[in-house]
C-alpha cells in the first residue's frame, strides 16, 4: 500500500490533506497518515481508494470545513481517529454519494443539522463513532451503523429513506428535537440492541411501506410517543423495552403493520399499546405495565390480537372502540382501575382463555352492539362480584370510564362458545359474485376452470358438514402460480383469497404479497424471524410470494439465506395449514427448479396452474377494457395497428403481458393529449374521448423492429453506397454488401406483392485479419440497414470478450443481454468473437455462455438486431463449432483479404489529404521501402498499421521543423506541408 504523510510541522510530510490526494501515485490503495493538529478545508472529494488515519487516536486531527462539505466519497474511502466539523448552513461534515465509506472511531458535528449522509446507491460503514449535533441520514443507499452514538440532533437523530437497506447496531440516539430512528418510504432496515432516548417526537417510527426488524432495544423519555408504525409501514419488533413515553407507548395507524413478541410497555402517559385506522397490531408474550389511559387500546378500524402477555395496573386494562377489533388467546389483564376489558358498540372482541382479575370496576365492561366471544374465561378479584360489567349504550363507552354497577350478562358475550369456523358464513351469492369476477377477466380460461374445480370441492365439504355427514380429507390448499409477468396472477390471488373467505374457509380474509426482500435478512436468524414475522401478518388469508424462485437461488458470493426461508415456510404451511393458504408465483422453468429446493415443499402443494400469456386479441382486449374504464374509444384503424404491433411482439421473459398493455395504454393517453393539444380549435366531446392510430406513434413497435411497410430514404442509400465505393480496395467485400443490399429490396418487394419470400439475411460473420475494415464496414453495413428500413437506427455497438463475459455464475448472461439491448435497433459488432470460445486463464471461463446467450437472443430478436462476429478466418470457422446452433445463425460469411503494398499507400496517401499534408512519389517510395521491410507487421496489423506509420511520420516532419526553425530559418508554407522521405526513417 502506497503510503503518505500529511503534518503541519514534520518536513517529510504535506502540509494538507488535499495536497496528500492531488499527490501523484501508483494505481492501488491509498493510506494517508494525518499527524495531530488542526486543518481547515474547502471541501475535499476521493475517487480512488483511500484510507486517512489519525496518527494521534479519536480527537487528535480536527478538520473544519465552511463548504458543502468536508468529504465527499466517490470511490472507497476509510477514516480512522478524524474530527470533522462543518460549518456551512447547509453542509455535510461527510457526504457519500458514490462507492463505499468506512467510518471508524470518528467524531462528526454539522451546523446544517445533516451530519453524515448517504445517497444515490452508496455504502456507509458507521462503527464506535459519535454524531453531535447532527443527523445521519441514508437515501437509496445500504450500510451499517454500529457502537455509536447521535447526539442532540436538530432534526432525526438517524433518518434511513428512498428504499435503503441498512442495520443500526448498538447505538444510543439521544436529544433528537424530531425523531430518534425515522425508517421511511420502503427502506428494509434493521435495529438491534439500540437505545433511543429523550426525542422530540417518536422514539422509532416507521412509516410509507418501509420494513423493520427492532431486537432487544430500549426507547426512554419520548415526548410524544416510544415506536410509531404507520401508512403501511411494517414492524417486526422482539425484546423492545418502550418506557416514559409522553403519549402512547406504541401507536400503529393508517394501514401500520406491528408484529411484536417479548415486549415491555411501561409507564406511558396515555395508552401503552394503540391500533386504528386500518393498522394491525400482533403483541406476542407482551407486557403493558401502568399506562394512565388504556394498556391496550383497539379503535376505529384497528385490529389487535394479544397472545399470552400480561396487561396490569392500566386505568383500563383493554378498550375497543366502535368499528375496533381484538382478539386475545391466554392472556392476564390485572390490577386496571375502572375495567378490565371495555367494548365499545360496534367493536367485535373474543376473548379465549384469559384472566381478568383484581380490577376495581368490572373484570368485562361491555356496551350495547358491541360483539363479544368468550372462550374459557377466568375471572376473579373483580369489582361487581366478579360478574361481567353490562351497562346501557348510553351511559358510557371505553373511551369514558366505565361506571361499576351490578350488571347482567350480555347474550353479546355468552360464559363460554365453542370456537366458530370462520367470521363470515358461506354465501352463495357473495361466492357466485367473486366468480363472476374472475370470469370477467380477459383469457386466463385454463386458471378459471382450475379454481372452479377447487371451489366446486369446497362448496360440498360444506354441505355434508352442514347435513352432519363427515367431512372427507381437507384438500390441500397452498398453489403454485407459474408464468410470465403480468399475466393476472396477482389479481387471481387476490380473488382466490375472498373466495375463501366467503367459503368459510379464511378467516381473516386479508391478502399478503410479499418477495424475496421481505423474508430474507442478511444474517445468520434474521430470515427465520423475518419470515415468520409475514407468516404471522397473514394468518386467517392468503400470503402471496412473488418471484418465489428468488429464494432459492444465491446473490453474490457470500453467504445467502434465500434457503433458510424456503425451510422456514415449509414447517409454518403445515402446522398453520388450516390459517393460512401460501401461494408462490414466478416463471414457469424456475418455479420447477425452486419446488426441488425442500425435500417437503413440493408436498405442501396441492397444485401447480400455470398462467399462459395472453394472446394478442386479448392484449387488445384488455387495452379496451381499460380504455372503457376511463370513458375513451378505440378507434378501428387504431385497433388493427395495436393488433399488428401484438403480433409482432416478442414473448421474451421481460414481456409484460397485461402489463405492456396497460403501459401502452398509458403511453396513448399522453399522446392523444399532446395531438389535441396543439389543435387551434377546441376538441369536442367525441374528440377528447377518441384514441387514434396517431395516438400509438412512437408507443407501440418501439422503432425497434423491422419496418418492410415504410418507404425507404433513397437519398441516404445512394450516399452510403458511396462512401462503401470510396473505401479502398475490397472489391469482393463491395460485391458482397450490394448483392445484400439488392436481395433485401427484392424481398421487400417479393412480400409487398404477396409471393412467398425466405427470411430477410440478417447475421453475418466477417473474417480477415485486423486492420481490413471490418469495424468500417459494419458501421456502413448498419447505417443501410437502416435506410432500407431494416433497422430503426442503424447504430453500431462494438464489443469484445471483456463486455460479453463476467466473472461468476449468472453474470455472463446478464452482461450479453445488456449489450444486446444496447444493440437494439442496430447491429452488435463483436471483434476477436474466437475468444468467446477460448478460456480466459485459470479457473472457470464463461465464453461458451456467452454464445449460448448470444445464439438465442439472435434468433428471438433477429427483426431487431443484426449481429456480425469478426476475427481471424481460421480461429472465426472453430468459433462457429461451439454451439450447435450458432452457424446456422449467420446467413452469410465474407472474407476480407490483406491490404496489398499499392491499397496501403493509397491509405496512407488519404489520411495525408484528410490532414493537410503532400506526399512527393519520392516520399511515397520511401514508405513502399519500410513496408517491404517490415511485411508481417503491414501483412497482420495492415490499415491499423498505416495509421500508426502516419503518425511516425507526423512526429518526425514536426521535429524537422522544431529543428529548422532553432537553427534560425522560419519553415515556409511548403515546409510545414510536404513530407519528405527523411520523415520515413525509422
Amino acid at each position: 500500500m502506497f503510503r503518505l504523510l500529511v503534518s503541519q510541522t514534520d518536513p517529510r510530510g504535506l502540509p494538507t490533506i488535499l495536497d496528500a490526494l492531488e499527490f501523484p501515485r501508483p494505481p492501488g490503495p491509498v493510506l494517508i497518515d494525518v499527524a495531530p493538529g488542526h486543518y481547515r478545508t474547502d471541501g475535499l472529494r476521493c475517487w480512488g481508494t483511500v484510507a486517512v488515519n489519525a496518527l494521534g487516536g479519536r480527537g487528535s486531527v480536527v478538520i473544519d470545513g465552511a463548504a458543502a462539505y468536508n468529504f465527499q466519497v466517490e470511490g472507497h474511502m476509510t477514516l480512522r481517529g478524524l474530527v470533522l466539523r462543518n460549518w456551512h448552513e447547509t453542509g455535510r461534515a461527510l457526504n457519500v454519494v458514490g462507492g463505499t465509506a468506512v467510518v471508524e472511531d470518528c467524531e462528526f458535528l454539522a451546523k446544517s443539522g445533516n451530519a453524515v449522509s448517504a445517497w444515490g446507491g452508496s455504502e456507509l460503514f458507521l462503527q464506535g463513532s459519535t454524531v453531535r449535533e447532527g443527523a445521519v441520514v441514508y437515501s437509496d443507499a445500504a450500510g451499517l451503523v454500529d457502537g455509536s452514538e447521535v447526539l442532540g440532533s436538530p432534526l432525526c437523530g438517524i433518518a434511513l429513506r428512498d428504499g435503503s437497506r441498512v442495520s443500526v447496531r448498538g447505538t444510543l440516539v439521544r436529544g433528537a428535537a424530531e425523531h430518534g430512528i425515522l425508517v421511511a418510504s420502503g427502506v428494509n432496515a434493521l435495529i438491534e440492541q439500540c437505545r433511543v432516548e429523550e426525542t422530540g417526537h417518536a422514539g422509532i417510527l416507521v412509516r410509507d411501506h418501509a420494513q423493520t426488524a427492532v431486537r432487544d432495544g430500549e426507547i426512554h423519555r419520548s415526548t410524544q410517543c416510544g415506536l410509531v408504525v404507520r401508512d403501511s409501514g411494517r414492524a417486526d419488533v422482539h425484546g423492545l423495552l418502550v418506557a416514559d413515553a409522553g403519549v402512547d407507548g406504541v401507536w400503529c395507524t393508517t394501514g401500520g403493520v406491528l408484529t411484536a413478541a417479548r415486549m415491555t410497555v411501561r409507564d406511558a402517559e396515555r395508552h401503552g399499546s394503540s391500533a386504528d385506522e386500518r393498522a394491525t397490531a400482533t403483541l406476542t408474550d407482551c407486557e403493558v405495565v401502568r399506562a394512565g389511559a388504556h394498556g391496550v387500546l383497539a379503535g376505529d378500524g384497528g385490529r389487535t390480537a394479544l397472545v399470552r402477555g400480561r396487561i396490569s395496573e392500566s386505568d383500563v386494562g383493554v378498550g375497543v372502540t366502535a368499528d375496533g377489533s381484538l382478539t386475545m388467546d391466554g392472556t392476564v389483564v390485572a390490577g386496571s382501575g375502572r375495567a378490565g376489558v371495555a367494548v365499545d358498540a360496534g367493536a367485535r372482541v373474543v376473548l379465549q382463555g384469559c384472566e381478568v382479575s383484581d380490577t376495581a370496576g368490572p373484570g368485562i365492561f361491555t356496551t350495547h352492539g358491541s360483539h363479544v366471544e368468550i372462550r374459557q374465561l377466568i375471572a376473579h378479584g373483580n369489582g361487581a362480584e366478579d360478574r361481567l360489567g353490562v351497562v346501557p349504550e348510553a351511559e358510557a363507552g371505553p373511551a369514558q370510564a366505565p361506571a361499576a354497577s351490578s350488571p347482567e350478562p350480555s347474550a353479546a358475550a355468552p360464559a363460554r362458545a365453542e370456537p366458530a369456523r370462520a367470521e363470515a358464513p358461506v354465501t352463495a351469492g357473495e361466492v357466485d359474485g367473486l366468480l363472476a369476477e374472475l370470469d370477467a377477466m380477459v383469457g386466463l380460461r385454463e386458471v378459471k376452470d382450475e379454481i372452479r374445480k377447487l371451489v366446486t370441492f369446497l362448496r360440498i365439504a360444506e354441505q355434508r358438514r352442514a347435513a352432519g355427514l363427515p367431512e372427507g380429507p381437507v384438500i390441500g390448499r397452498h398453489m403454485v402460480f407459474s408464468g410470465s409477468p403480468g399475466t393476472g396472477k396477482t389479481t387471481v390471488a387476490r380473488v382466490y383469497g375472498r373466495l375463501l373467505t366467503a367459503l368459510g374457509v379464511a378467516a381473516g380474509g386479508r391478502f399478503t404479497e410479499v418477495s424475496r426482500a421481505d423474508l430474507v435478512g442478511s444474517h445468520l436468524g434474521e430470515t427465520t424471524a423475518m419470515t415468520t414475522a409475514v407468516f404471522e401478518r397473514a394468518r386467517g388469508g392468503v400470503l402471496f410470494v412473488d418471484e418465489a424462485y428468488t429464494l432459492s437461488r444465491r446473490f453474490g458470493t457470500g453467504a445467502d439465506f434465500g434457503q433458510e426461508a424456503i425451510d422456514t415456510l415449509v414447517k409454518l404451511m403445515e402446522d398453520h395449514r388450516d390459517e393460512v393458504v401460501v401461494v408462490f408465483a414466478g416463471y414457469s422453468a424456475e418455479m420447477r427448479e425452486f419446488l426441488s429446493a425442500n425435500p417437503g415443499l413440493q408436498s405442501r402443494i396441492s397444485r401447480t396452474i400455470e398462467f399462459e400469456d395472453y394472446s394478442p386479441d386479448e392484449l387488445v382486449g384488455i387495452f379496451e377494457r381499460l380504455a372503457g374504464q376511463y370513458g375513451f374509444v378505440l378507434a378501428e384503424p387504431a385497433r388493427a395497428a395495436l393488433a399488428a404491433h401484438f403480433r409482432r411482439a416478442r414473448r421474451t421473459e421481460s414481456f409484460g403481458n397485461g402489463r405492456e398493455a396497460r403501459r401502452i395504454f398509458e403511453a396513448a393517453l399522453e399522446q392523444q393529449a399532446l395531438r389535441l393539444a396543439d389543435r387551434v380549435d377546441t376538441p369536442t366531446a367525441d374528440e377528447l374521448v377518441l384514441l387514434l392510430p396517431d395516438d400509438l406513434d412512437g408507443v407501440v413497435d418501439r422503432g425497434l423492429g423491422a419496418r418492410f411497410d415504410e418507404a425507404r430514404d433513397t437519398g441516404q442509400l445512394e450516399t452510403i453506397l458511396g462512401e462503401l465505393s470510396g473505401m479502398v480496395g475490397l472489391e469482393d467485400i463491395k460485391k458482397e454488401i450490394r448483392g445484400l443490399t439488392d436481395l433485401i429490396v427484392t424481398t421487400r418487394r417479393r412480400r409487398e406483392a404477396g409471393l412467398p419470400a425466405d427470411p430477410m439475411p440478417s447475421h453475418l460473420i466477417f473474417s480477415g485479419p485486423p486492420g481490413t475494415g471490418k469495424t468500417t464496414v459494419a458501421r456502413l453495413y448498419g447505417s443501410l440497414l437502416a435506410a432500407l428500413g431494416v433497422l430503426a437506427r442503424g447504430q453500431v455497438v462494438e464489443v469484445s470478450r471483456s463486455a460479453l463475459v463476467g466473472r461468476f455464475v449468472g453474470s455472463t448472461a446478464l452482461q450479453t443481454a445488456e449489450q444486446f439491448e444496447r444493440a437494439r435497433g442496430g447491429v452488435l459488432f463483436i471483434d476477436e468473437a474466437y475468444t468467446l470460445s477460448r478460456p480466459g486463464g485459470s479457473g472457470a471461463d464463461f465464453g461458451q455462455e456467452a454464445v449460448d446467450t448470444l445464439v438465442k437472443l439472435m434468433e428471438d430478436h433477429r427483426d431487431e438486431v443484426v449481429v456480425i462476429a469478426a476475427g481471424y478466418t481460421d480461429e472465426m470457422t472453430a468459433f462457429l463449432d461451439v454451439n450447435p446452433g450458432l452457424a446456422s445463425r449467420f446467413s452469410a460469411t465474407i472474407g476480407f483479404p490483406a491490404y496489398s503494398p499499392d491499397e496501403l499507400l493509397t491509405i496512407l496517401a488519404h489520411h495525408a489529404g484528410r490532414s493537410g499534408f503532400e506526399i512527393p512519389d519520392a516520399t511515397l517510395a520511401a514508405v513502399r521501402a519500410r513496408i517491404a521491410a517490415e511485411p508481417e507487421r503491414f501483412a497482420q496489423g495492415n490499415a491499423r498499421e498505416i495509421r500508426k506509420l502516419f503518425d511516425e511520420v507526423k512526429s518526425a516532419h514536426a521535429r524537422r521543423i522544431a529543428a529548422l526553425e532553432r537553427g534560425g530559418r522560419e519553415a515556409t508554407l511548403d515546409d510545414l506541408r510536404v513530407l519528405l522521405p527523411e520523415d520515413t526513417a525509422r
